[in-house]
């Protein structure tokens, strides 16, 4: 490199030469020429970044042509380095890339000047011929480079690989072997050189090791996994084999060969095929296990018209003896079991653990169906025994569900529910016992995995709406707040009441899913009619007890309203009070959490929950909201009326407003009013109603404008 700028600052007189390389890794140049240029220069010339306003050089790699800078001074390329150009003591720069024959890039070629200027042809030319011989500089040194790799990898490949490296001539005897080889035989290399290779291999894989080599020689590369005799030892080494054909002037002279010891391996996954189809608990087939073993026998049963049965085995009352004596203790009974029972089995049967105090038994062998019902009695033989493990014994049933696979049965998958569906009827009918399934008892659960289906296509689709319900003021009728309540049109089933398909969805969690919508729109709704110039109303949001208890609630509540825009202290959360007194601390603390975000809490359905007055004053709300029962019942009971005035009463002391729903009449309503009640909600001020029909109802707008 020195050699090319000085050329090259003899062809260009006043030039001071540089030569960067490119690191591809780095995305940088690094100054690898340029005697005439200061050392402080040089140094500052180190990994500087490619761009199209880094200075000539980090600009012309990487817009791949010349850039000439005719003033240094007034380039905004070179901004950062000018004060490093003016104690050089340069003003212009012309930098060309180094591409290499194939196009990539190696470098830049530049000449600085002391004053400012541009190149003419003959500079440029010039400049040309040099970034020309610089590539080729630079491809030859890579080239010597590459070479001297190949030969320390070629060494290496035999003195350092870690793995077995040996060379076969053409007639399959060794020739050369490293150390490692002999490592994994056992044997030293004198012990093996000479040897033909199916001398050292098991005899079951010597046919594959010959086919093998024939293909090497042909010039096929091969990989195989072969198993080899190890001196001293009791079992072969499992080997994974490269062969790879050495070819010289188009001709294959030999064959090297890498090997690399897979018996750890082998064993791992012989283990792995096995806990993936077997109880890690019990060494019983898995639930999986079981699934393709019933798949296979349902369909042979049925060809030859064979009957089927299969009997679901659950323990009874297991969980308080695993929560009493410990969950070591719950794993040993467990296994206690799973031995007792497999002493059942029969040729070709099939014992499960499905998990948890589940076993099922498959039985695809039977003479008649008379033979499975008596397995049934010997399985509830076996639990009249107690069990003694250590110093405890313990007594525990079990209850079976009996399922045979008749021409009604379509599945392998149904003829295990349909089991299942047996042994909760023995749980039903005293425990300890056993039951056949007999048909029936399908309809309302098959009814609910259609309408779970439904809801969540309700949820994706978009068939999920809200409806708002004024909450007024007791004294004025003024509206004061909203209340989002959520409404399902289903395609075929038209508008679907929540108390249909909301205590569904809190059995399969997907109320998670569906209360974060609500709250979503519900708050998006409220921007919306800002949006419109109505003033801001407050709207509340019922929450689920899964979704409160979620670690991840309040968080995500916080982002919903930083997305939405809308204002904390318009929202207000409505929870029921039996979410509160399941887990009062994490209640509490959740809604402290809610308090300093702003938003507003209220105790929905209050009275109903077996209400204690006295821990109000530890929750951190705003609102009860009292049940509709009470106020329906409120003029005809004095018992109703007094829990109204009492709830009222106290929860204004505790500085609470109150919110009584259900209001149908003008006498529940001026009977609140008389009692201080602070919110009135019910149908004889608005039935629920979409948005736009909201914005429409008369008043509205006055009322929040």
């Amino acid at each position: 490199m020195a050699a090319i700028s000085r050329m090259g600052e003899q062809l260009l007189p006043g030039a001071l030469v540089s030569i960067m390389l490119f690191d591809a890794e780095r995305q940088s140049l690094t100054l690898a020429g340029g005697d005439s240029l200061s050392p402080a220069y040089r140094a500052a010339m180190q990994d500087i970044p490619i761009g199209p306003h880094v200075g000539s050089c980090g600009s012309a790699a990487y817009l791949r042509q010349l850039v000439i800078t005719e003033d240094i001074a007034e380039s905004d390329a070179w901004r950062g380095f000018h004060a490093l150009a003016r104690a050089e003591g340069v003003r212009a720069c012309w930098s060309m890339p180094v591409l290499g024959r194939d196009g990539a890039l190696l470098g830049t070629f530049a000449t600085y000047y002391r004053g400012p200027g541009v190149p003419d042809e003959a500079d440029q030319a010039h400049i040309n011929r040099a970034a020309g011989l610089v590539a080729l500089a630079v491809e030859r040194h890579q080239e010597r480079r590459t070479l001297e790799e190949t030969e320390q990898r070629y060494r290496s490949l035999f003195t350092e690989h870690p793995d077995a490296v040996f060379q076969i001539d053409m007639a399959g005897r060794l020739c050369a072997l490293n150390r490692a080889a002999g490592d994994i035989l056992g044997l030293p290399e004198s012990r093996l050189l000479g040897r033909h290779y199916n001398d050292l291999v098991t005899e079951d894989c010597r046919q594959r090791c010959e086919e093998a080599f024939a293909a090497a020689v042909r010039g096929e590369p091969q990989h195989y996994e072969i198993k080899a005799y190890r001196a001293n030892a009791d079992q072969p080494v499992a080997l994974d084999i490269t062969n790879l054909p050495i070819i010289v002037d188009d001709q294959v002279i030999g064959i090297y060969g890498i090997a690399r010891d897979i018996t750890l391996r082998k064993q791992y996954e012989a283990r792995l095929a096995y806990y993936a189809s077997h109880d890690a608990l019990t060494g019983l087939p898995n639930r999986r296990e079981f699934e393709s073993r019933l798949a296979h026998d349902f369909e042979l049963c049925r060809r030859h018209r064979q009957p089927l049965a299969v009997l679901y085995i659950d323990l009874d009352d297991f969980k308080p003896v695993n929560d009493s004596l410990g969950h070591a203790f719950g794993d040993r009974l467990l296994v206690a079991t799973a031995r007792r029972l497999e002493k059942l089995l029969g040729p070709g049967d099939t014992l499960s653990r499905f998990g948890g105090d589940e076993f099922v038994l498959l039985l695809p062998s039977l003479a008649d169906e008379q033979e499975a019902l008596a397995l049934a009695e010997r399985v509830l033989g076996l639990f009249s025994r107690s069990h003694t493990l250590g110093t405890e014994q313990v007594h525990i049933s079990a209850s079976v569900g009996i399922a045979f696979s008749h021409d009604d049965v379509r599945s392998p998958e149904e003829l295990v529910q349909f089991a299942n569906r047996a042994m909760q009827q023995a749980k039903r009918q005293g425990r300890n016992t056993w039951r056949r399934y007999a048909g029936g008892d399908g309809a309302e659960p098959g009814e609910n995995v259609s309408l779970r289906r439904d809801l969540q296509e309700a949820i994706s689709n978009d068939q999920l709406s809200l409806h708002y319900q004024p909450v007024v003021d007791a004294t004025s009728g003024e509206l004061r707040s909203i209340e989002a309540l959520v409404r399902w049109h289903h395609p075929e089933r038209g508008t679907l009441s929540p108390g249909v398909f909301i205590p569904l969805a809190e059995q399969t969690g997907q109320i998670i899913e569906i209360g974060q919508w609500i709250l979503r729109r519900a708050c998006s709704d409220m921007m919306a009619l800002q949006g419109q110039g109505v003033q801001p109303i407050p709207v509340a949001v019922n929450i689920s007890p899964l979704q409160f208890a979620r670690p991840s609630f309040v968080a995500n509540l916080a982002q919903v309203l930083a997305e939405t825009g809308l204002p904390a202290h318009l929202l207000e959360l409505e929870l029921t009070e039996g979410v509160l007194m399941a887990d009062a601390d994490g209640a509490i603390a959740s809604l402290k959490a809610l308090r300093e975000l702003g938003v507003h809490a209220a105790i929905d359905d209050f009275g109903t929950g077996f209400s204690s007055l006295s821990y109000l004053r530890y929750l951190p709300i705003n609102k009860v909201k009292l049940d509709r029962s009470f106020i329906s019942d409120m003029m005809d009971s004095r018992g109703s009326a007094a829990i109204v005035q009492g709830v009222i009463t106290m929860a204004h002391h505790l500085s609470l407003e109150v919110v009584a729903e259900g209001i149908e009449t003008e006498a529940q309503w001026q009977a609140l009013r008389g009692r201080d009640c602070d919110l009135l909600q019910g149908y004889l001020f608005a039935h629920p109603m979409p948005l736009a029909q909201l914005v429409e109802k008369a008043g509205l707008s006055s009322a929040a404008s």
